[in-house]
């Protein structure tokens, strides 16, 4: 999936089945709203507006690429009461969501100027990995992506001679990075032919929030990560949204403006996402599937205003606004030590341990309504997981 999550292919439409809320963090069905439906399309439409402004050429192509998203269907953005996971409520199922990414049409062009736009984000990300692989046994460590979208990630961890292998179930981005030489498995994570135990790294940039059922492909993730693993998880800062909406409310004209302006540059306006994730909801979700967090890392969308089609003004914008996010999510931290971040986006990564809490049966059984999508698949993986690891 694309870093800023754009789709210019079919999208999931108000009139698919729709799933209610179910918190598969904690069990919870209380929820409290965060964004009506009628606001949602207030901030899609200001978004449009938003970058009209700033495109040198606010051609609909150019703007499809900021403004429409496979999650752009009008609902209300909730929360649970009990954990304060965000969501979007109501949702289409699974296999409506499964069915649109794998569909999604994009053109050649568009998938070379976002494979170019990744590189160098791409390559941060790999250090801030490699720091973290240090003192493993081989030198060349197997990582496997999930979400790999056009391979930015996977040609970069190549150039330092890591074994690569992505896994996505969009068509045509598994065809385009197979030209460019780089290993896509078409597919889920739970499918991908991998070994049980031999991979050092799974990577999950920018596709984690967009997982109707995240408990299956994180029981995949531990079955093939060695004893010393590391799953780094990227993700919307539910808690940071929440925070901004709350402060662009209630502040005044001036600030109100600035504020609107991070939500825009971080693709936080409308909330593309199925699931806006907090420290603390994915300590929760991870700890029940054997893994121990290592380290959080504040970070912003990545950059979106490149130098051919945003006018020079708007480039400074960016920049500004995304570091003053980034000061103020440090200064905070710092300041309160809590794990509630500013920052828009959060880099979190974890490290297998070595038991797995037995929660996870406890959290599936707390509603009997869940069925299938949300209870029973829970429980199979849950079982599944302990014959290979008990």
């Amino acid at each position: 999936m694309s870093m800023a999550q754009a789709s210019v292919g079919p999208h999931l439409e108000q009139s698919s089945p729709a799933i209610d809320f179910f918190c598969h963090i904690c069990g919870g069905s209380e929820l409290e709203q965060v964004c009506a439906s009628g606001e949602v399309a207030a901030q899609i439409e200001y978004l449009r507006r938003f970058h009209r402004r700033r495109l040198r050429h606010p051609t609909e192509s150019a703007l499809k690429d900021r403004v429409t998203f496979t999650q752009e269907y009008l609902t209300d953005i909730v929360a649970c009461r009990d954990c304060g996971l965000v969501c979007r409520s109501s949702r289409p199922s699974a296999d409506a969501i499964a069915g649109a990414y794998s569909n999604d049409h994009y053109g050649q062009e568009h998938l070379s100027f976002e494979f170019i736009l990744q590189c160098s984000w791409a390559e941060s990300k790999v250090r801030s990995l490699a720091g973290r692989l240090q003192g493993r046994p081989s030198q060349f460590p197997f990582v496997v992506e999930v979400g790999s979208f056009v391979g930015g990630f996977l040609a970069a961890g190549r150039k330092r001679g890591w074994k690569m292998i992505g896994v996505d179930p969009g068509k045509e981005v598994a065809s385009f990075c197979r030209t460019r030489g780089l290993d896509v498995f078409c597919g889920t994570l739970i499918e991908a032919p991998i070994e049980p135990g031999t991979v050092n790294a799974v990577a999950i940039w920018n596709t984690f929030d967009q997982l109707p059922n995240p408990d299956s492909t994180l029981a995949a993730a531990r079955h093939i990560l060695d004893r010393h693993g590391i799953l780094v998880v990227r993700i919307p800062n539910g808690s940071s949204f929440r925070r901004l909406i709350t402060r662009q409310r209630r502040a005044c004209p001036p600030m109100r403006g600035w504020v609107t302006s991070a939500l825009a540059w971080n693709n936080l306006l409308g909330f593309p996402y199925l699931y806006g994730y907090t420290i603390r909801t994915m300590d929760q979700l991870l700890t029940r599937h054997g893994f121990t967090r290592l380290a959080v890392c504040p970070d912003t969308l990545m950059t979106l205003a490149d130098e051919e089609e945003y006018r020079a003004w708007a480039r400074w914008e960016e920049r500004l606004i995304k570091r003053a996010c980034l000061t103020a999510a440090r200064v905070e931290q710092a300041w309160k030590k809590q794990d509630d971040h500013l920052a828009p986006w959060l880099d979190l990564y974890y490290r297998v341990a070595q038991s797995v809490p037995d929660t996870t049966i406890a959290v599936a059984m707390k509603s009997p309504t869940v069925g299938i999508e949300n209870g029973e698949r829970r429980l199979s993986w849950r079982k599944e997981y302990i014959d290979g690891f008990s």
